[in-house]
């Protein structure tokens, strides 16, 4: 190793001597010269225009909190499946406590107690982890009968395309969608074109720890919706279902 180190420094000494000291200044001042101040003026380009789009996005990403649901916490709709992306705070829970009061209502407002559907609960979910997520009073009332667990889905097209198979095979066709206020405007564009024909009812589920309309006053919701809000530009101009 010592006999490589020893050579290669000749070589490099032997092939630095060929030229005069004169011109090797001169060619480093010339290259200094000629690129130094293009290649700054380009890492300042890139990072401007960086930050550009970064501040533009950081003004228009309030926009995935522009809508609104059409179910209000009070009135029931009739639905035949309740389906709740899991990955969320609070999700799954409130959720369950919807479905319950569902089972409650049904005697007597002529409703029938539509199934829990839990979407994307990851692939080690089972019947005990699900308890986990649910208040007692309420994971008491459920049936396995009463609950579907899917825990293939990743990802909101993929909890979207693993429920519209279910739903063609049970014959569903009046649905609530329940997720997060950051997630829910692309959540209910994806279900919307994989599940084509179907009346879709929306609940937001306010847990998470920042406000809809404070987002930008808190770290994790600046990180939240500014994520979310890529995704949503993505979904809209190239995705295809």
């Amino acid at each position: 190793m010592q006999v490589g180190k020893t050579a290669l420094s000749r070589y490099v000494g032997v092939m630095a001597s060929k030229f005069p000291l004169n011109f090797r200044v001169k060619f480093q001042g010339w290259f200094k010269k000629k690129f130094r101040k293009p290649l700054i003026m380009a890492i300042v380009g890139i990072l401007g225009a960086f930050l550009g789009v970064w501040f533009f996005s950081f003004i228009l990403a309030g926009d995935i909190y522009e809508y609104q649901d059409t179910v209000d916490g009070v009135h029931l709709p009739p639905v035949q499946v309740i389906v709740v992306l899991a990955g969320g705070r609070g999700r799954i829970s409130a959720a369950a406590d919807l479905w319950y009061r569902y089972r409650e209502a049904a005697p007597t407002l002529a409703l029938m107690t539509p199934v829990l559907f839990v979407s994307g609960m990851g692939h080690q979910s089972n019947w005990v982890s699900l308890s986990h997520q649910v208040r007692r009073g309420v994971f008491s009332a459920l049936k396995p009968s009463d609950v579907v667990l899917e825990t293939e889905s990743g990802n909101t097209d993929a909890n979207a395309e693993y429920f519209a198979r279910y739903a063609r095979e049970r014959g569903w066709t009046q649905i609530l969608l329940m997720t997060s206020p950051y997630h829910m405007k692309r959540a209910r564009y994806v279900f919307e074109r994989r599940l084509p024909g179907v009346h879709l009812e929306t609940q937001s589920v306010f847990q998470d720890p920042f406000e809809a309309s404070e987002w930008r006053f808190s770290i994790h919701g600046i990180r939240v919706t500014m994520d979310e809000y890529w995704k949503w530009i993505y979904y809209k101009l190239f995705w295809n279902p």
